[in-house]
């Protein structure tokens, strides 16, 4: 029986303000822990978490569910 899989990726980079250096070399780690740990939470797939001082970067997978689940979410909390 046949079956479909639809998963889609994201590159999102994340800036701070004016790019002004906030983030130290000790602190980087656990920021890019802490991202991961988001979207594994929101049930997506952290690939790869990364950046410098001003800009982090996570490549990530979702599934068609985290979206479905997302859009019922939406609707629930905008349009009701």
């Amino acid at each position: 029986m046949p079956s479909t899989h639809t998963s889609l990726h994201y590159h999102l980079v994340f800036s701070t303000k004016n790019r002004e250096t906030w983030f130290s070399g000790e602190f980087l780690p656990r920021l890019h822990a802490y991202l991961g740990g988001i979207i594994r939470n929101m049930d997506g797939h952290p690939h790869a978490v990364g950046g410098v001082a001003d800009h982090v970067h996570t490549f990530q997978e979702e599934y068609l569910e985290f979206l479905k689940r997302g859009l019922v979410e939406y609707d629930e909390r905008f349009l009701w």
